[in-house]
């Protein structure tokens, strides 16, 4: 049970990320997600969670997730 409290939190706290970085503009958002040195790695995936939801359909093909995410980053230049 301790376990499942432990995954709980850690996703209640990186949903809380993605919503930190929803109201970010795509040029504040690329700039999270390429720097490295200052931004954790968890806050750069929230980042480039919200980043995938940018480009317009016709980049991202209305492919899975992963695939989605490739093509973002590839789009972007990150």
């Amino acid at each position: 049970m301790i376990e499942w409290n432990l995954v709980s939190l850690k996703r209640q706290l990186f949903f809380a990320l993605i919503r930190e970085t929803y109201p970010l503009q795509t040029a504040s958002l690329i700039a999270v997600v390429t720097n490295k040195a200052h931004y954790s790695p968890r806050y750069r995936a929230a980042a480039l969670r919200n980043l995938m939801h940018a480009p317009p359909l016709d980049v991202t093909r209305a492919r899975s997730f992963v695939e989605r995410r490739r093509i973002v980053r590839h789009h972007f230049g990150v």
